[in-house]
């Protein structure tokens, strides 16, 4: 699996996610390339992913972080997302009423 390929899994929640992970590591943790975007329709899918019940708040937490921690994924549309997501302690718990009000927001 390619890097670019990988990631897309990952950030997408696909079908070969977890085989993803592995297959991420045989590339470098650093990129000079941003390879991958956070659209704001791959943000909206993993929200209704959270909203379905198809994802926790811990692995939607954990999500956030992956992508604030890679960089090889451009993030910064949808930074403040990423952030409030990533930081559920700072910008209060992931549940279901506020992802629906950021889907709300993201999708207006």
């Amino acid at each position: 699996m390619k890097r670019v390929e990988a990631l897309v899994q990952i950030i997408t929640f696909g079908e070969c996610r977890e085989p993803a992970f592995s297959a991420l590591c045989q590339f470098g943790f650093d990129s000079d390339v941003e390879l991958v975007e956070i659209s704001d329709s791959i943000l909206a899918d993993v929200l209704q992913l959270f909203i379905a019940g198809f994802i926790s708040a811990d692995e939607l937490e954990e999500w956030a972080n992956f992508i604030e921690c890679r960089d090889d994924i451009n993030f910064a549309r949808n930074e403040g997302y990423i952030y409030a997501l990533s930081n559920p302690e700072l910008m209060g718990e992931i549940n279901t009423e506020k992802i629906i009000k950021m889907l709300e927001v993201l999708m207006n």
